[in-house]
């Protein structure tokens, strides 16, 4: 490439921090990131346990990133193993995987991936349907808009997921969740001050019951918190996926982040 490429890439197996019954972080578990010249990172932590809140049998992260002809790639991955927290939550395994192809010129295509082995919260086996497919097809942010724009069956998926005229359906502690559920202008896709759009990786097809509540990616239950599964968040040159984000709120309190990772890059010319 003619122009010099600056990377930016990294994975966390995964961070949090208890606030109740008694504070403790949990320190940022199995990170990984890319030097501005790319290259190659690892990492990995054998497990932790805090006083039955919470526990894991081990994490590992990967962030690589070189220049293949003209083209920059990264690769970013995170993998969290036999992750519970209290008596309600529990998985075999969550994966995460940002795959990215950077030309001079263009938009960078990136890629995500993931998936769930065994995962239960409050006695379901939770059932997903990937949209990974989706968003590997439209791999950049001027395809998703493009997308959007023209076609109409999408975009009404688009804003439906997004809960869009729908905001009533949603606990008060789930909406922050969906930042466009009150968009003023549906036929232009949404995107944040910093040019960036949020989209569900995954949909969850358990239906709500008394005390477990269903909201698209997002399910909340009662005496227990609200989980967010496979949150992409979308940009011109980067792509970010959290696996799962476990926001906790009774008995005990605090936030878990699990299998989180960041790809893109940009040339630095004026």
């Amino acid at each position: 490439m003619v122009s010099r490429f600056v990377y930016h890439a990294h994975a966390i197996g995964l961070s949090g921090h208890i606030t109740k019954p008694i504070v403790r972080p949990i320190p940022s578990r199995a990170v990984s990131a890319l030097s501005p010249g790319g290259g190659h990172s690892t990492a990995s932590h054998p497990g932790d346990e805090i006083e039955g809140i919470f526990s894991h049998r081990g994490a590992t992260s990967e962030a690589r990133g070189a220049q293949n002809g003209n083209q920059c790639e990264t690769l970013v991955t995170a993998t969290v193993k036999e992750l519970r927290i209290e008596d309600k939550l529990s998985l075999d395994s969550c994966w995460m995987q940002l795959e990215s192809v950077h030309s001079e010129g263009k938009q960078a295509s990136i890629k995500p991936a993931g998936s769930f082995e065994n995962l239960q919260i409050a006695g379901r086996t939770i059932r997903l349907e990937s949209r990974a497919d989706i968003y590997n097809r439209l791999d950049t942010l001027e395809a998703l808009s493009e997308q959007y724009k023209s076609d109409p069956e999408f975009r009404t998926q688009f804003l439906r997921e997004a809960f869009v005229g729908n905001e009533s359906a949603l606990l008060e502690k789930e909406r922050k969740y969906f930042p466009w559920r009150q968009l003023q202008n549906p036929m232009e896709l949404p995107v944040s001050r910093t040019g960036k759009t949020v989209v569900p990786l995954f949909a969850v097809l358990n239906p709500s019951e008394p005390g477990f509540h269903v909201s698209g990616n997002v399910i909340t239950v009662e005496d227990f918190g609200t989980i967010v599964l496979g949150e992409l968040t979308i940009g011109p040159h980067e792509r970010r996926l959290t696996m799962l984000h476990a926001e906790l709120g009774s008995p005990a309190e605090g936030f878990l982040i699990a299998a989180d990772g960041d790809g893109n890059g940009t040339n630095n010319d004026p």
